[in-house]
């Protein structure tokens, strides 16, 4: 076999490996942001979500205006991608939790996305190993991470204030932390704990999620419509 046969193959093998690269990642980025999965971490924060004919046109906008035209105004991404501001500032985070938008948080105050500092990049590498890979608690991260004081108790404040900084300001989200009982809350074990339990179903009338027994029905939390998991299992076991 001749060199330049050899190398024909092997530019042809990194054209194919190209190619499914592409594929895939294209396929990966039109599943791994959807109206459901949008609904669902906006209930992990409080928040109610009706159906919206209009959530991958806005999406759409809003991740264009800041990674394309390199926008900071949230207002203006507001007006538009024709979302309210809190609703916009939701879609943002959502965004960031999605890794669609790197390295930036909300300044509510000043309704600004603002780009982290150094120091907000390197606090966030320290707690990234515990809070994105293992999920773990907060006593755990104590333990594991390295702090500046040797006291237990003050390596603890230390890692608390540290942790509220990053969560608060929605540097890291996904996970909340519950100060009365000094808890961390994670968003991918609440969504896989939710659906060990319950079918999660779209209201047939305003399009709220609902958690459902399996084979029950419940009234929906936002218009009060009856909402049947039996129906909606059966139709997944169509599909």
């Amino acid at each position: 076999m001749t060199a330049g046969i050899i190398i024909a193959i092997v530019i042809s093998f990194i054209v194919v490996a190209a190619i499914i690269g592409t594929v895939t990642s294209g396929n990966k980025d039109k599943t791994n942001i959807n109206e459901w999965s949008y609904k669902r971490y906006a209930d992990f924060y409080g928040t109610m979500e009706l159906a919206d004919p209009k959530f991958e046109e806005k999406i759409n906008k809003i991740l264009d205006l800041i990674n394309k035209e390199k926008c900071d105004d949230i207002a203006f991404i507001a007006q538009e991608s024709g979302c309210t501001l809190e609703e916009c500032q939701l879609k943002i985070n959502y965004l960031k939790n999605k890794r669609k938008i790197d390295n930036c948080y909300i300044d509510k105050d000043n309704n600004k996305i603002i780009i982290c500092s150094e120091e907000d990049l390197k606090l966030v590498e320290k707690y990234k190993p515990y809070i994105y890979g293992t999920h773990a608690s907060l006593d755990e991260i104590v333990s594991l991470v390295p702090g500046v004081s040797a006291d237990l108790k003050e390596k603890k404040k230390e890692v608390i204030e540290e942790l509220k900084y990053l969560i608060n300001n929605n540097i890291v989200n996904g996970v909340k932390f519950n100060e009365v009982d000094e808890k961390l809350v994670y968003y991918s074990v609440y969504k896989h704990s939710k659906e060990k339990d319950y079918l999660t179903i779209s209201c047939p009338k305003c399009g709220a999620l609902n958690d459902v027994n399996y084979n029950n029905k419940a009234r929906c939390k936002y218009c009060n419509t009856i909402v049947e998991a039996t129906k909606s299992l059966q139709e997944i076991k169509k599909h």
